[in-house]
């Protein structure tokens, strides 16, 4: 006889029984425990299997990043985890408004693979019923005979449902796996949904449903890592769109940038991405380079159909084509935007390419804008006045205050810096410390027992326009002292001038207080004569440009002796810039011209300088030694 101890504890053995202990009915209860224990074991066995393939088929639902994948991957994994062979299944998707016999087909097996993109109400042989029963539960599984039902809904408002037949045994451990395979689907979709969510979110424009910034950038990455050469970027801005937004509201100016981008897409094809990337631009990223700019331009060549109203608008767009040598996508966007800028500051309305100088000059603009505006806080800005002769009697009868700057020890010129500042809309600051640099100079003339003369400040198109300014401007003339005998002021006619225009009014404005105003480079702008008509000028200044090549020979047909014709026809003084040598001076003479104003005369002088000079000033001497 065995020891029972050491037998039930050293061996793989679970009863024991002697010969004599050991009856028939004994025997039978022991088999049938034992029978039973093995088929727990079998059991528990199977519910292991079918949880690890639950936990590897959630990690590979998680894995997917798009619906159309995960409702391809849920039907695998459930006919996986439930060792089931599917006669035909479907996964569907819609929103919570959609009725489940409306949701659309995003993946199908068996008889109903070739059905994706259908409605369920479309297809045939399916269970209505059990579909409606489905539609009732969330997260629960339904179980018709061999039909299996589940509905899930996203707190996004997303919504999915899965129908699945088969042809096999379902038992109860199928069903504990089931239920747990459909709370973790659930996890799945919710995540899934939200993902979704956050990427419309973040790569879609949400007021025109477009792609945005976020896309274009990610775009530019893809394809920067692909290594892409061939490709064009291009940035599109929509010129008409800012006006119509203001005369007729965002809607309209929103309806018109879809019109656009409808019209844009059509015209590009699939594969290139056209994303919103500013208020009034489209960002356009063609990765094989095949578009052409002349298909670009035809996307504005017919009148666009905005609520029922046909608008013609203009774009400016700025194109970048090719690998640009930098790792960088940020540089490719950024050159792009730069010949974007530059057309718009250079010929709004049209199309130009890349040139790398074109970021060289942009960069260089931005220091100076930087340190102009340190300049003009630190009042390293000063002025120089440059006299005003008077042909008949000689006299020095007023001067031009102009504006100079160095930077680190360099003069910059006004013609470079004073763009800037007008862009950057610095010019206004510069005005008054021109008023401040006169007050200084009137002054100084007192002292030195001078007459006081008149000063000629110019004024930026940009802040003519503002009546703000205007109003400002006359404050300030005031605070200082400076009346009408004091100042007068100098526009160019870089601005169209209308009736109703601000600047028009604004010039009124000052005139009406009496200061005199004076249409500056007169014939290098628009050159409208309804401009000395319809603006309250005294006189007009003609632009060097017609001065400095004038020979006797050529004076009376020149451009400046019509000028000067026109003036005198109309009462309005007329002043000779850039006289720069004693012919030209006489010429002006010949002419009839007023006023003179020149290197031949003085450049612009400091004041200190200006008093010098003026003590010492005969026109009678200057031209004897000359």
């Amino acid at each position: 006889m065995a020891p029972e101890n050491s037998v039930i504890q050293d061996y793989e053995i679970d009863d024991y029984w002697t010969k004599d202990e050991l009856t028939r009915s004994r025997l039978i209860t022991s088999l049938t425990t034992a029978i039973r224990a093995y088929d727990y074991i079998r059991t528990l066995s199977a519910t292991k299997a079918g949880l690890e393939m639950v936990i590897e088929g959630t990690q590979q639902l998680f894995g997917n990043k798009n619906l159309d994948l995960f409702a391809e991957g849920v039907l695998r994994q459930i006919a996986a985890v439930l060792r089931l062979r599917p006669e035909g299944a479907i996964c569907a998707l819609g929103s919570s408004e959609t009725r489940a016999a409306n949701m659309v087909v995003m993946s199908g097996v068996g008889r109903f693979s070739g059905h994706v993109g259908e409605s369920l109400s479309e297809l045939k042989d399916v269970d209505a019923e059990m579909i409606r029963q489905c539609e009732e539960k969330y997260n629960k599984p339904v179980i018709v005979g061999s039909k299996i039902g589940l509905r899930h809904k996203s707190a996004t408002g997303r919504e999915m449902l899965i129908y699945f037949e088969h042809g096999g045994t379902f038992t109860e451990s199928s069903m504990v796996l089931l239920q747990v395979f459909s709370n973790n689907l659930a996890i799945c979709f919710e995540n899934l949904a939200l993902i979704n969510e956050l990427g419309e979110l973040a790569f879609h424009d949400q007021r025109l449903g477009v792609p945005n910034q976020n896309a274009f950038d990610r775009e530019l990455l893809t394809l920067k890592a692909k290594g892409q050469e061939a490709a064009v970027i291009a940035m599109i801005s929509v010129d008409d769109a800012p006006d119509l937004a203001v005369a007729f509201g965002m809607s309209m100016a929103e309806a018109l940038m879809l019109a656009v981008y409808e019209r844009l897409a059509a015209v590009t094809g699939e594969g290139t991405l056209i994303a919103r990337v500013g208020e009034f631009t489209f960002g356009v990223v063609d990765s094989t380079g095949k578009i052409e700019t002349t298909a670009l331009e035809a996307v504005f060549g017919e009148p666009f159909n905005v609520f029922d109203n046909h608008l013609k608008v203009k774009s400016t767009i700025g194109i970048v084509r090719g690998n640009l040598k930098s790792d960088r996508s940020f540089d490719i966007q950024r050159a792009a935007r730069i010949t974007l800028l530059k057309q718009e500051q250079k010929a709004p309305g049209r199309i130009s390419e890349f040139d790398p100088a074109m970021a060289d000059e942009v960069e260089q603009v931005m220091r100076l804008r930087g340190a102009l505006q340190g300049a003009l806080k630190a009042r390293e800005i000063y002025f120089v006045f440059q006299p005003k002769i008077n042909l008949q009697t000689g006299k020095v009868i007023a001067s031009e205050a102009l504006c100079r700057w160095e930077l680190d020890g360099k003069h910059v010129s006004p013609s470079v810096f004073i763009p800037v500042a007008e862009r950057a809309g610095l010019s206004a600051d510069i005005t008054f410390q021109c008023l401040d640099s006169v007050k200084d100079m009137r002054a100084a003339l007192q002292e030195n027992g001078f007459d006081q003369m008149r000063v000629a400040v110019n004024l930026a198109a940009k802040d003519v326009c503002n009546i703000d300014f205007i109003k400002d401007l006359i404050g300030h003339c005031e605070s200082l002292e400076l009346g009408i005998d004091a100042v007068s002021f100098e526009i160019t006619e870089s601005h169209a001038f209308t009736n109703e225009d601000d600047a028009t009014a604004g010039l009124n404005l000052l005139a009406k207080k009496g200061y005199k105003i004076w249409l500056d480079d007169f014939g290098t702008g628009y050159s409208s004569l309804s401009h000395l008509n319809l603006l309250p000028v005294h006189g007009i200044k003609i632009d060097q440009s017609f001065v400095k090549n004038l020979t006797i020979e050529r004076a009376r047909g020149s451009v400046a002796a019509s000028a000067a014709a026109i003036a005198e026809n109309l009462g309005l003084k007329v002043l000779a810039e850039g006289v720069e040598a004693r012919e030209q001076h006489q010429i002006a003479r010949f002419l009839g011209i007023d006023e003179v104003q020149g290197y031949f005369y003085s450049p612009g002088l400091r004041t200190p300088d200006f008093i010098e000079w003026y003590k010492g000033w005969n026109l009678s001497e200057k031209l004897i030694h000359e």
